[in-house]
């Protein structure tokens, strides 16, 4: 058994494969040429796909540039007319003036004042609660910036031993101009004072209101700048009408002839 060899035949199908003979799959990487030509195809594309967004911004920022003022306007026209529908009427026990003044800016845009009372709707902070409140809108500069506002002035509490101080909010920034015409069923007035006009209200209110647009140089003055202007007319529920047989009319759609 000492001088006996064992020889183990290993099938040729179980050897380790020889490495250095055994030829491998072609396998090629990129090409420096192929490199820069996928690069120069990446930078079209996020080029134009930069473009596309840039021309797409811009174009969103005109669009709320221009819709910016017409948006305030709006708003602010809505908070006028709600304000108006309440109106009290300035006669009985809680009498108060409806008052419109002409008022010329300094640049000689017109910044009228209205000052009118309206029913108290849900004042619970008010300790007693005042049937009415009043409520003023005039146009205020801007102690930080310059620019001129449309403010609106509430004094809840009318019935406080103490007069108190209005409760200022700005609904409208960038105002150029507020005009206020009242109709008094014949003619559009550009004042109203209703302590001297026998205790009644307008037939109608016309308010103009001109918005400085977003794009335009504020260094210039509000006369020189381009605006966007809006005209509504309120009638109050509470108005009197003019006596019947006076030969007055009550159409007002065609507003003051300025």
């Amino acid at each position: 058994m000492s001088g006996t060899r064992l020889c183990l035949r290993i099938p040729s199908s179980a050897r380790a494969p020889d490495r250095g003979f055994q030829t491998e799959p072609n396998r090629r990487a990129f090409t420096l040429l192929e490199m820069l030509v996928a690069m120069a195809l990446t930078s079209i594309l996020a080029g134009t796909l930069y473009a596309c967004l840039h021309s797409a911004f811009r174009g969103r920022r005109s669009v709320e540039r221009a819709l910016g003022p017409m948006s305030r306007m709006a708003a602010s026209m809505e908070i006028i007319r709600a304000d108006l529908a309440s109106t009290a009427p300035p006669r009985g026990i809680l009498a108060a003036e409806f008052l419109a003044e002409n008022v010329e800016g300094n640049d000689g845009e017109p910044s009228d004042v209205l000052l009118f009372h309206r029913l108290a709707v849900d004042q619970v902070e008010t300790v007693p609660p005042s049937p009415v409140v009043r409520i003023e809108y005039a146009i205020a500069e801007d102690d930080e910036n310059g620019e001129w506002n449309l403010v609106r002035r509430t004094t809840v509490n009318l019935l406080a031993p103490e007069a108190q101080e209005p409760t200022e909010e700005t609904i409208c920034r960038n105002v150029l101009s507020f005009d206020v015409y009242c109709f008094d069923g014949t003619d559009w007035q550009e004042s109203w004072d209703s302590t001297v006009m026998g205790d009644v209200l307008p037939l109608a209110i016309e308010i103009t209101l001109a918005v400085r647009r977003d794009d335009d140089d504020s260094d210039r003055g509000r006369d020189e700048q381009r605006a966007y202007t809006v005209t509504r007319v309120f009638a109050p529920p509470c108005a009197t009408p003019p006596e019947q047989g006076s030969g007055t009319t009550n159409s007002f759609a065609g507003g003051p002839a300025r």
